[in-house]
């Protein structure tokens, strides 16, 4: 048998100091300290103990990389901007709703880099573009991937520090740092323009203090995100059940088909929205003014309501005026833009072959007001809504009228059969959006 030897004390403290020894020599710690020591007596600051101002430095180090000129400016960024930017760092990871995040970013950023103005581009995927919010603008606008300096920095992923630049506003220096996530991904910009102080610019350290800060921003944009969604996700949920508690009740035709309107704008947020009731015998599609009451009559082949009725099939589209089935006449008449569109059918139970109405909405609408596209959770929403829209349509005496076939194929198929239906599919949107939101 192996016989084991035994270490005393002394035996293990002799190698284990071996091993420091060993480890120091190796990273020069002994230089470092020495680099500290000399640099600490040399600036000899008053606002910073050693402890301080050792953590100043060494945290400086790092965040400078291999950069020479900010490793240099590391050493002369001031102990109580430091301190400012601790407490800016505090206050913006501890907010999770978007707007306020968004407000509290830009608060403490002005003080931080002591300049006139900031602004924070957030880059949104679901528009493809760079939500624009900044100091001096009430509601946020949006730019282009590439568009302009913000633009530019997004897509390449760099820094920039413009000394000298003039614009409608007089932009006399600016500095822009990408925002990435620990993924790597670029989540948006931020851009300090302006520095405080006659011929001022924007130093090396500034660079820092931004970079840094960016990297805390790119948390807190997480967080809100995260945060947004779930506040999504349980809206539309409360949304799909006041849908289906009203259309319950015994709603008269015209008071149906308009709650049907109403609810459906309202779970994907849409500018306009209008059903069409699909009356196979006449090759129509009916549609009831909201205002008026009145019945507004156009044949089924029409448009892209007509198409979405003929074929039994969902159409969505990013920009209708890039789509050769939108007639522009109509904005023409009216003076409407219409951006986004997207027109659901409502399927007949129980084969689901054909359409007995369709849902048609126009422009989505984004958290600015902005116009953005209807994205695929807004398709599962209404999918859902629509299986109990059908349910209720089958009973309605509205369609009733228009073919004693159509009421007869509508009636076979019992309210339990179709509530369950759609009880199944609205369980399965709200854990698929769990799940995303996980």
């Amino acid at each position: 048998m192996q016989e084991i030897k035994m270490m005393d004390a002394d035996e293990v403290r002799e190698r284990a100091q071996e091993s420091v020894d060993t480890y120091c020599q190796k990273h020069d710690i002994q230089g470092i300290v020495g680099d500290l020591v000399s640099k600490y007596l040399l600036d000899r600051p008053e606002d910073m103990n050693p402890h301080e101002y050792f953590a100043q430095q060494l945290r400086l180090k790092m965040l400078a990389g291999d950069e020479a000129h900010l490793v240099e400016a590391a050493t002369k960024v001031p102990g109580y901007a430091l301190r400012q930017l601790f407490e800016a760092t505090k206050r913006i990871t501890s907010e999770i709703v978007p707007k306020e995040t968004i407000r509290v970013i830009i608060e403490e950023s002005l003080k931080v880099l002591n300049c006139d103005r900031i602004s924070l581009f957030v880059f949104d995927k679901r528009i493809e573009m760079l939500v624009l919010n900044a100091s001096n603008l009430e509601h946020p606008i949006r730019v282009r991937p590439g568009q302009g300096i913000a633009g530019t920095v997004f897509t390449n992923v760099q820094s920039v520090n413009i000394a000298d630049k003039e614009t409608g506003y007089v932009t006399h220096n600016l500095l822009a740092i990408p925002i990435v996530d620990f993924e790597g991904k670029c989540l948006g910009v931020i851009q300090a323009i302006n520095k405080n102080g006659a011929g001022q610019s924007f130093e090396p350290a500034d660079e820092i203090l931004l970079t840094n800060l960016a990297q805390q921003v790119s948390v807190a944009l997480h967080n809100a995100e995260f945060y947004r969604a779930a506040i999504v996700t349980s809206e539309r949920a409360n949304a799909l059940l006041n849908m289906m508690q009203s259309l319950t009740h015994d709603l008269g035709a015209q008071s149906l088909v308009l709650s049907v309107a109403t609810h459906a704008s309202t779970l994907v947020r849409a500018d306009r929205c209008t059903v069409f009731l699909v009356d196979d015998r006449a090759e129509e599609l009916i549609s009831i003014a909201n205002d008026s009451g009145i019945e507004i009559r156009i044949p089924k082949s029409h448009g892209i309501a007509g198409e979405c009725a003929t074929e039994n099939k969902l159409i969505v589209i990013d920009d209708a005026y890039e789509d050769a089935r939108f007639n522009p006449e109509y904005d023409e008449k009216t003076g409407y833009r219409t951006h986004s569109i997207i027109a659901l059918p409502v399927k007949r139970p129980p084969t689901k072959d054909k359409a007995c109405a369709v849902i048609q909405m126009i422009n989505k609408q984004e958290f600015d007001d902005e116009i953005g596209r209807f994205d695929d959770e807004d398709v599962q929403v209404l999918e859902t809504y629509a299986m109990f829209v059908a349910t209720q349509l089958a009973q309605s005496s509205l369609l009733s009228a228009r073919g004693k076939a159509n009421s007869e194929e509508f009636e076979t198929h019992t309210n339990t059969t179709s509530m369950k239906q759609g009880m199944d599919s609205f369980q399965g949107v709200i854990e698929e959006m769990d799940e995303e939101e996980d």
